[in-house]
């Protein structure tokens, strides 16, 4: 009896052991599998923390945050882009010919057309700028011109005729070449820097202009084309400021998209832009370098000008921004020109018209 007794009390032990170290087991999977929130449980949730961590330090070691909209707008914000250093220089002979071609000269109209630069960053960049010889303080339009091919580029490509237009009306213009064009001071070697720095480049001219004694301050507006709108779009969210702005054709497929479904048009198939997309896939949080993160941060009143035959972009795109901002409470207008192109040449004409009545909207003259 003793011998059974002894052999019960060793099994009841066994038994109590195990089942102590189940329910220990278990408390332990249902700790770590612990829901903290109405939609994650803890161990996503560490995850989840994780990945945000892995990201922030991959942004710290990116080489290029300094670009990034977040950081652009803290620096701008502070007053951080500042530089007002700059020049008047010559005539450009390329735009002069272009307009005796068309029968008129800037004298016919009372302003001036010349070479100007300016520092951003230490660098020089060049570009046109229209202007009047008296005291009168005027409107200012930026204009921002779209992609150019180095060969045969001159200041004022791409944006000039439009700007004539805006003079005529008696407003200012200033077109920028970007560096690496024109009489500008070359740009970066990294293509990726090299698309990035752009962005400044036109906040420091945007803080120029302001300082000018005659520019009228509360009739500043942007004008700008195809890849120029994405750079539009992106300083009226690093700054949000109020600028009446007209794209004309934007590009508004969103970085990195944008490269990644242009690159195989490029000359080598896009190789070295897709090896340089991955690399920055993996070292940059990339959202914070495109303009459909930040459509919240937009403040200035926009109208978009789009030919439905445009190869280039798409009406799609621009439906779907207009959209996006029109749910947002911002005010974003989109016209559409049948049949008509990237450079809304059969409707150009209307297009100016379109545009100047808007900025005269805007500017409440």
């Amino acid at each position: 009896m003793k011998k059974e007794r002894v052999g019960w009390i060793i099994v009841v032990l066994l038994v109590i052991v195990v089942v102590w170290g189940v329910v220990g087991w278990v408390g332990e999977e249902r700790q770590e599998d612990e829901i903290v929130s109405p939609l994650v449980r803890r161990g996503e949730q560490g995850k989840k923390e994780k990945v945000e961590k892995k990201k922030e330090n991959s942004q710290l070691n990116c080489g290029l945050a300094e670009y990034d909209f977040e950081n652009l707008r803290k620096k701008y914000k502070a007053g951080g882009f500042e530089e007002v250093e700059w020049q008047v220089l010559d005539r450009i002979k390329e735009v002069d010919l272009r307009r005796d071609n068309l029968g008129y000269k800037t004298a016919d109209f009372g302003f001036k057309s010349r070479r100007f630069r300016y520092k951003s960053g230490g660098k020089w960049i060049s570009g046109m700028m229209n202007y009047f010889e008296d005291d009168k303080k005027r409107p200012m339009v930026i204009m921002i011109r779209g992609y150019a091919d180095r060969e045969g580029y001159y200041s004022g490509f791409g944006s000039w005729k439009m700007a004539d237009e805006l003079a005529k009306k008696g407003w200012l213009t200033m077109s920028m070449d970007f560096l690496g064009f024109g009489q500008s001071d070359e740009e970066s070697v990294d293509i990726m820097e090299a698309r990035f720095e752009k962005v400044p480049v036109v906040l420091d001219l945007m803080e120029m202009v302001k300082k000018l004694d005659f520019v009228d301050k509360d009739k500043i507006a942007i004008w700008a084309h195809s890849n120029g709108g994405q750079i539009a779009i992106s300083v009226l969210e690093i700054s949000e400021e109020k600028y009446p702005t007209v794209l004309w054709a934007p590009m508004t497929n969103p970085f990195p998209k944008s490269l990644w479904d242009t690159a195989d048009e490029m000359d080598d198939g896009g190789k070295l832009v897709i090896e340089r997309l991955e690399k920055l896939d993996k070292n940059c949080d990339v959202k914070k370098y495109s303009i459909d993160n930040y459509y919240d941060w937009l403040e200035a009143p926009v109208l978009v000008q789009q030919g439905s035959w445009d190869k280039w972009c798409k009406v799609e795109w621009q439906e779907e921004m207009v959209d996006k901002l029109g749910k947002l409470g911002k005010e974003a207008e989109l016209v559409v020109y049948e049949k008509d192109n990237h450079n809304l040449s059969r409707n150009w004409h209307k297009a100016v018209k379109k545009a100047i009545e808007f900025y005269q909207n805007k500017f409440g003259s």
